[in-house]
C-alpha cells in the first residue's frame, strides 16, 4: 500500500484544531523520536485508515476503484473495466522517512494485492491466440514499491499546509497469477492451456499491464493525502514545528 503508509504517516498524527483524538491516535513529537513514533502509529491506525475518515477527506483505500485499463499492442488487446485493486490494507511498510526541512518524503512497501474486473481479450499472448470476456482477477504476489516526493509547504487563510508533489516511483513484481473466466466461450481444454501458458510468462504480460495500474495507486494516494493536507495545518499535525522565516 503506497498510499496508506503515506495517509497514515499524517493522519496518525492528526489534532483536528484542538478537536480530541481517537483513542486509537497518539500525536508525534517533532524530536528525535518523531519517526519511530509515526511508524508505530501508522501500524496501529492501520485498520481504521483503510476503512476511510471522510471527514478528514481519506476515501476508503481498500479497495480502490481504478479507471479502465486498455491494452493495444504487440498484437494483443485487453481492456478491463469496473475494476477493483484490493490489498492495500495488508501492505507491510518496509521503509519510511520524512525530512521536513529538506522537504523529502521516502516510502517502501510490500503487499500481495489483486484486480478484478470485467475483462475483453482479443489477440495473441506471444505466440498463443486468446479470445474471451467475462470476470477476471489477476493476482500479483511480493509487489514492491518505493516512492519519493517532495513535500512542499502551501499557505491559506488558516495557515500553513503541506502538499505533495512530483512525486516519483518504482515497482518489482514476485509473480503473478491470471484468471479469465469464460475464455473461449468456456471451452475448458483451450482455457486450460492458455492459462497454463499466460501464468509461465506472467512478466511479459505485466510488462503492458503493470505500469497504468501502479501509475493509477500513486496517483489515487497521493490525491486523497494531498485532500487530507488541505483540511489541516502543519502545526496541528506535527507537533514543535515551528515555520521557517
Amino acid at each position: 500500500m503506497f498510499a496508506v503508509s503515506l495517509v497514515l504517516l499524517v493522519a496518525v498524527v492528526y489534532s483536528g484544531n484542538g478537536e480530541s483524538l481517537p483513542s486509537y491516535i497518539k500525536p508525534c513529537q517533532l524530536d528525535d523520536t518523531f519517526a519511530k513514533c509515526v511508524k508505530e502509529q501508522m501500524v496501529t491506525s492501520l485498520p481504521y485508515f483503510t476503512k476511510g475518515v471522510p471527514e478528514l477527506g481519506v476515501p476508503s483505500l481498500d479497495p480502490v476503484n481504478l479507471d479502465d485499463i486498455v491494452i493495444d499492442g504487440n498484437g494483443l488487446k485487453l481492456s478491463l473495466k469496473d475494476a477493483k485493486l484490493h490489498g492495500l490494507g495488508d501492505a507491510d511498510v518496509q521503509d519510511l522517512k520524512l525530512d521536513i526541512d529538506a522537504e523529502k518524503f521516502s516510502l517502501v512497501f510490500t503487499a500481495n494485492m489483486s484486480v478484478t474486473g470485467q475483462y475483453n481479450i482479443d489477440g495473441r499472448i506471444l505466440i498463443l491466440p486468446v479470445q474471451g470476456n467475462g470476470d477476471s482477477t489477476i493476482k500479483c504476489d511480493n509487489i514492491r514499491v518505493e516512492i519519493k516526493s517532495k513535500l512542499t509547504h502551501v499557505k491559506d487563510s488558516k495557515g500553513e499546509h503541506f502538499k505533495l508533489i512530483t512525486p516519483n516511483y518504482s515497482y518489482q513484481i514476485g509473480k503473478t497469477t491470471f484468471t479469465f473466466k469464460n475464455l473461449f466461450n468456456g471451452n475448458k481444454q483451450l482455457s486450460d492451456a492458455t492459462h497454463d501458458f499466460a501464468n509461465q510468462n506472467w512478466q511479459q504480460l505485466m510488462d503492458d499491464l503493470a505500469p497504468p495500474v501502479i501509475k493509477q495507486i500513486v496517483r489515487t494516494c497521493v490525491k486523497a493525502i494531498n485532500k487530507f493536507f488541505n483540511k489541516v495545518t502543519i502545526d496541528q499535525i506535527v507537533l514543535g514545528y515551528k515555520p521557517a522565516n
